[in-house]
């Protein structure tokens, strides 16, 4: 399978847009703070993720949202 926009083959794309990985929307649990990452490449990055505004650990994700990648449009 080869991405259209890159062509790079095995290379996953989003269901939003087709074009890339799609960022992730989460929701810290302590200071309510709803912010977006990148897809993690595995359950280990994941895990290790924090919220940015109070480094809280607990965080839940919320949401599949557009990655920046995308492209206008997409």
């Amino acid at each position: 399978m080869n991405d259209k926009a890159t062509g790079k083959p095995g290379e996953k794309k989003c269901d939003i847009c087709s074009f890339g990985p799609p960022d992730w929307q989460y929701k810290c649990k302590k200071c309510r703070n709803v912010f977006v990452m990148p897809a993690p490449k595995g359950p280990s990055e994941e895990k290790n993720r924090k919220c940015p505004k109070c480094g809280s650990a607990e965080i839940e994700r919320t949401d599949l949202v557009k990655s920046e990648a995308c492209p206008p449009g997409g």
